[in-house]
């Protein structure tokens, strides 16, 4: 993952500052243990990829990464949100995320719960008052965090995966909650930052198109990843084969060329986060 680089580091940097804001704010209230709880989580790592998108988007349009840091870190948070949540015993019951405890077993479930609730809300403030002096863009930049957070997305994504633990989905239903449970934050990722670097409308939505692709990317490879030893009932493989979920990584990335084909973008760090995607091996 050496290509994200500097990139991440900013988002980094961004994350540790905010999280210097929440310290500031306490005021004696004895919410050291949700802070901690906060900070273990959104500093624990991680490839910052859907950040970093962001960045990259501006990156390809000539946009300073001060410019897009606002949003990028709301998109992180967000992120971290649901993985805090995911991991919950009501949830997913993990103890292990990225090599270490998760966040319930450290600092148990009601706080977990509320380090969650923190970085959802506070992410649309990060918005808010990133872009304050540019309210219509604060609005849409909201209104894409909404759709890909909410019911409609990550959400009901994850209600449907709860579900799914005893009903087995068809491809298409499959397909369909990898969309708004890992895909949709994707998606808004690169939208959202197009927005930011004024881009019109038709240019907005081929970098809609180009995360929705990028996102189904994202997770084909990592159900590849996740059955190197065995495959896990309701991936992937498990619905397609492993060869045919190979051949449907490479078509969908073929798919997300063509968006940058049409941005005039073939060359760059976008076409080159594709390409990271497919060389990943975690």
């Amino acid at each position: 993952m050496s290509f994200l680089g500097e990139r991440k580091e900013w988002v980094d940097e961004a994350l540790v500052n905010w999280i210097g804001h929440l310290e500031e704010s306490q005021g004696g209230l004895g919410l050291t243990s949700l802070k901690k709880s906060v900070e273990y989580s959104l500093t624990r790592g991680g490839k910052r990829f859907r950040p970093v998108l962001s960045l990259l988007v501006g990156e390809a349009f000539a946009v300073a990464p001060k410019r897009l840091l606002p949003w990028a870190v709301a998109v992180e948070m967000i992120h971290t949100y649901s993985l805090i949540h995911d991991d919950l015993p009501c949830m997913d019951n993990d103890t292990v995320r990225r090599g270490e405890p998760t966040n319930h077993v450290v600092f148990g479930e009601s706080t977990a719960l509320l380090a969650g609730d923190t970085l959802l809300t506070e992410a649309f403030g990060v918005v808010a008052f990133g872009y304050e002096s540019e309210p219509q863009t604060a609005v849409h930049l909201i209104r894409l965090l909404t759709e890909a957070a909410g019911f409609r997305g990550m959400i009901g994504g994850q209600a449907v995966d709860m579900n799914a633990k005893t009903a087995d989905l068809e491809l298409s239903e499959l397909m369909r909650m990898h969309a708004m449970k890992t895909g949709a934050l994707i998606r808004v990722a690169a939208e959202g930052a197009a927005l930011v670097c004024g881009l019109p409308e038709p240019k907005r939505q081929l970098c809609r198109e180009f995360g929705a692709h990028l996102g189904f990317a994202f997770q084909l490879q990592d159900d590849l990843l996740d059955s190197s030893e065995t495959i896990e009932k309701g991936s992937y493989p498990d619905k397609l084969g492993l060869e045919k979920t190979k051949e449907k990584l490479l078509e969908v990335s073929a798919q997300a060329r063509e968006c940058l084909k049409r941005l005039e973008l073939t060359e760059g760090p976008l076409a080159d986060l594709i390409q990271m995607n497919l060389d990943r091996t975690y």
